[in-house]
């Protein structure tokens, strides 16, 4: 089942991607995911607690463009994951995304195929109570022994 949802995004963002996808014949959903992704292995330096989201810097608004996004259900999951570790809106992390890592992407798409290489297949999150707290495991992919990680 898919997630249906809208991003806010600034048209110089839109416009990488909308080269990405000529570049490569691939659909702008596509990009996104792969750039959202893609996110996911490098947030774990920039993961921020006690803060406010932040946003993009504010322009025009002719410079904004609404666009139709569908996830799967484990995308939009990682998705508000991300939102909330990193503090940051979801354009602004596409934004980010899309340069730091579109053009690398690209490259090795020319030469080697599609190169999302980072893909999760699964989405796993467990409950525990030890000591009278709450522990909550979050796991994007899925662990070769999950009962060393989880309770099953």
């Amino acid at each position: 089942m898919s997630v249906k949802t809208t991003l806010y995004v600034h048209e110089n963002t839109l416009e990488l991607i909308h080269d990405a996808c000529a570049i490569t014949g691939k659909k702008r959903t596509e990009v996104i995911v792969m750039l959202l992704t893609r996110s996911l292995r490098e947030a774990s330096r920039d993961v921020t607690i006690g803060k406010s989201v932040r946003y993009q810097a504010r322009d025009r608004a002719g410079r904004w463009r609404t666009i139709h996004v569908s996830f799967r259900e484990d995308e939009a999951d990682y998705c508000k994951d991300l939102r909330n570790f990193l503090k940051r809106s979801d354009s602004l992390i596409l934004a980010l995304a899309a340069r730091a890592y579109l053009r690398g992407c690209i490259k090795k798409s020319c030469f080697d195929g599609w190169g999302d290489n980072y893909r999760f297949s699964n989405y796993i999150i467990s409950r525990e109570e030890s000591e009278g707290l709450i522990f909550w495991k979050i796991c994007w992919g899925f662990p070769k022994t999950p009962e060393a990680h989880f309770r099953l």
